[in-house]
Formats: structure tokens, C-alpha cells, sequence
């Protein structure tokens, strides 16, 4: 643990005080009387979809237009009535209490299978995978990181988009790193939403290391951060994977997702292995949308 602790006060001197919690991701569900009704309203603010669900934990003389519990995707930046709630009884009053659960992503969501991956590091560098599906897992145990591809690779190696998409969310005020338990929810990462409503995760980024903001559109090949230890990691890696959002329960849950990536002219494309060395070779722009088109 004293390791930790020196390297979250040698971040704090070169980088300052770390950035104070960030704010909620701005989505908000509020019953709103339309006579003797009421709307449920969803109001997006954000650049991702959002997926939630919808119960009525005390109800009393009310009727949803919709059966309960109800599943919705509410688009970013918009606003929606869900639905509403108007008295089964006429002559009597209603009473409820609302109950949302939400998350970033579309729970229907469907992976492209002929999408394929740049490497998510800039050209002319090589990292070795450290960890990846079919050989040695020490940490990608669960569903939403079991597909996860861990690169090996120096602090402050530049990260960039493996495919075009939109950023829907970051967290760059982390500044400790090392193998206490208690830093698995404490890395600096970047989540990028792809056209098919995969989203992707880069994380363990350097304090100082995120370069992008919530709702900028990136480019495959775009520098969107730099790699480092922060959070629960044995050392400087690119931890990065792709999923989508799934049903599950009474909510949702992220499930990951098998990827291929490609690399050269004309382009290659293999499934990661553990411990291959790969080098992104991606000579000019021009061949990144050949790569694109040729999936």
C-alpha cells in the first residue's frame, strides 16, 4: 500500500490536486401532472443513449399506459414521454412512488460481425498482450471483461480510437495505481460508442491522460489519451475492450464482446493471443479507410 500512496503523491506534484468527483451523467426521469394525469418524462442531456427501466414500487388507484416494469432507450440529448399514469378510479385520488434504473448504452444493441479494430495505440509502436481470451486470466473473470485485451506497454504511450465513434464518458482524476483491491473502481478511462452501439473502454490512463471530452467525435487512429497504471493494475498497461449493454434482472449489465483487429496495407486481421508482440502499422489515413472498407 505504500507504494500506492508514494506514487498518488509523485502524480500530485506533477499534475496538481486530482479533479473533483465528476458530475452524475445527466439523465433524469420526473413525473409531471398532465390533469389529472401523470407524464413520466425522460430528459437525455448527454451524447450516449440511454437504456432504463421503469417500476412503480407503491402504486395506488393508478393506470400505466404501459405494463410495468417498463423498458425504454431514451436517444442523447432528448427529451421523451415514457409514459403516463392516469387514475383507474376517476373520483379518487392516486398515489406512487417511481423507481428508475438506467445505464449508458442501448440494450438493444447488436455487434457488427464484419467490424473489425485498428490497435488501439499510435503507429509504429509495439506492446506485447498480456492478458487475452484463451490464455492465462488473472483479472478478466467476469462477463463484462472476460473478450478484454490487456497491452503491455510504458507509461504515457499515446492511446488512440481503434474505431470511429462518439466519446460518452471519461474519468481523468484518478491519480493512484497498484494492486490493492480497493483501486478496482479508481482507473482513468476513456468509453467510446461505435455506430453499432458497441461501446469501447480504454483504461488504466496516465493522471493527466485523458485528451478527449464527453460528446466529441473521434476518428479511428485519433489520440484520445495516454496509458498508465492507475487503478488496479501490476504495472503500465492498456487494458481495452468492446461491449454492449444486455437485460439482466431487474436492470442491465455490460456483457464483452469477441474483437478482431487489423493492421498493415493491405489489411491483416487476427484474433489477439496472449502474449503476441503487435506494432500498429498504419502508414497513412488513406489506408485506414481502405482497412474500414474492406471488412
Amino acid at each position: 500500500m505504500r507504494l500506492v500512496v508514494l506514487f498518488a503523491l509523485f502524480a500530485a506534484c506533477l499534475h496538481g490536486l486530482p479533479a473533483a468527483a465528476k458530475a452524475p451523467y445527466p439523465f433524469s426521469v420526473s413525473a409531471e401532472r398532465n390533469g389529472r394525469s401523470h407524464d413520466l418524462v425522460a430528459r437525455n442531456r448527454g451524447p450516449a443513449p440511454v437504456s432504463v427501466r421503469l417500476t412503480l414500487p407503491v402504486s395506488d388507484n393508478v393506470r400505466p399506459t404501459q405494463a410495468l416494469p417498463f423498458y425504454a432507450v431514451v436517444g442523447p440529448r432528448s427529451e421523451v414521454v415514457l409514459l403516463t399514469l392516469a387514475p383507474a378510479d376517476p373520483g379518487r385520488g392516486t398515489r406512487f412512488s417511481l423507481q428508475t434504473t438506467f445505464q449508458l448504452g442501448s440494450y438493444h444493441a447488436v455487434p457488427d460481425p464484419r467490424e473489425t479494430c485498428r490497435l488501439p495505440f499510435a503507429d509504429g509502436i509495439s506492446a506485447v498482450i498480456g492478458q487475452a481470451p484463451g490464455g492465462p486470466i488473472t483479472s478478466h473473470a467476469t462477463p463484462d471483461s472476460e473478450e478484454a485485451i490487456d497491452f503491455t506497454m510504458p507509461p504515457h504511450t499515446p492511446v488512440v480510437a481503434a474505431r470511429d465513434g462518439t466519446v460518452i464518458e471519461t474519468e481523468a482524476s484518478n491519480l493512484f495505481g497498484g494492486q490493492d483491491r480497493t483501486l478496482v473502481t479508481m482507473a482513468n478511462y476513456v468509453r467510446i460508442l461505435h455506430e453499432d452501439g458497441t461501446i469501447a473502454t480504454y483504461a488504466h490512463l496516465s493522471p493527466g491522460g485523458v485528451k478527449v471530452v464527453a460528446g466529441q467525435r473521434v476518428g479511428a487512429g485519433t489520440v484520445i489519451g495516454a496509458s498508465g497504471a492507475t487503478g488496479y493494475a501490476s504495472g503500465p498497461h492498456l487494458h481495452f475492450v468492446v461491449q454492449r449493454l444486455v437485460r439482466q434482472n431487474d436492470g442491465f449489465a455490460m456483457v464483452s464482446v469477441p474483437v478482431r483487429f487489423r493492421v498493415g496495407n493491405p489489411p491483416a486481421v487476427f484474433v489477439p493471443r496472449f502474449g503476441q508482440r503487435t506494432t500498429a502499422d498504419y502508414p497513412a489515413a488513406v489506408n485506414e479507410k481502405r482497412a474500414a472498407g474492406a471488412r
